[in-house]
């Protein structure tokens, strides 16, 4: 423990309060304002048609500026009746691609610099995952019938209405579990990227310079982008392999990433039935997009290329 930054930690634990606290009280706002119907309502009965409430599509645009905000709005929408259960549910859900969108587009330079066509083809492949992801929550979130019935039943009071939260109320709730996860995160990170790299070359497919290559991954993707691009300068990696290890390397920090980036904030602005569900949902679908990409990935690999 004597070898933790412990100034980066304390840095990223302030910047995820600001984070936090900026996403609450814009979300909080922008519900008071009722900037939904206001901005949207000659939309409103072709929305209604669509099944798209106008708070989770004005959220999907706020979320461009930050995904906290958009699931706050989302929180603070469900919270006074406007969102049903579903509803709120995949409305949340649907915050990530927006956010990744802005994300990518800054993102996919950098990774076509640092490792070149690997890198570029990473970055498309993510962003096709994303995207998926997000059709398949539109597609949900515009059903009916029995996936509606099923999220709602049983729930009683706490599935009917949401937690109608304060600013500084939710502030308290949030920001400790935040902390500990980011914290526990952060702390863990090394040690789980050591035992990647001790004993992932055992694994077949991969090689030692791949398994260095993913476990570069849980401190950051430019870090994993980096070393794929030394190892593919040095003839250590083929550009479908160095393709495998990155997505590899996303799959295995993306629980470390869930934890930090959306349990925590999920806790405090939603009641506990919620945020399993959420978890279990956003969870569930990011292992299988990533474990499909990841075996389509492997395939090149088998064959040699």
């Amino acid at each position: 423990m004597g070898s933790v930054d412990w100034s980066g930690l304390l840095k990223g634990m302030g910047l995820l309060a600001l984070s936090v606290s900026g996403g609450l009280a814009l979300g909080k706002a922008i519900i008071a304002l009722s900037l939904p119907e206001r901005f949207l309502g000659s939309l409103l009965p072709r929305l209604r048609r669509l099944r798209i409430p106008a708070q989770v599509l004005f959220a999907l645009g706020v979320s461009l500026g930050s995904s906290r905000a958009g699931a706050a709005l989302v929180a603070e929408a469900y919270g006074q009746g406007i969102l049903s259960e579903r509803e709120a549910l995949f409305g949340t859900l649907l915050q990530s691609f927006p956010g990744y969108l802005k994300r990518w587009l800054v993102s996919f330079p950098v990774a076509a610099a640092l490792a070149g066509t690997a890198g570029a083809i990473y970055s498309l492949a993510v962003l096709a995952r994303s995207f998926c992801r997000f059709l398949f929550f539109l597609f949900l979130l515009r059903g009916r019938g029995s996936a509606g019935d099923e999220i709602t039943a049983g729930s009683g009071e706490e599935g009917r209405k949401g937690r109608d939260f304060s600013f500084l109320g939710t502030l308290v709730r949030t920001l400790p579990p935040a902390w500990a996860f980011y914290a526990l995160a952060y702390l863990v990170t090394p040690a789980l990227q050591e035992c990647i790299e001790a004993r992932g070359a055992s694994f077949p497919l991969l090689s030692a310079a791949g398994w260095t290559v993913a476990a570069a991954s849980f401190a950051h993707v430019n870090a994993a982008l980096g070393v794929a691009g030394g190892a593919l300068a040095s003839g250590s990696l083929t550009t479908a392999q160095a393709v495998l290890a990155l997505l590899t390397g996303n799959m295995l920090a993306v629980l470390s990433r869930v934890l930090r980036q959306d349990i925590a904030f999920w806790i405090g602005i939603f009641p506990g039935r919620m945020v399993r569900s959420l978890f279990v949902w956003n969870l569930a679908t990011l292992v299988a997009a990533m474990a499909a990409t990841v075996c389509l990935a492997a395939i090149p690999v088998l064959w040699g290329w």
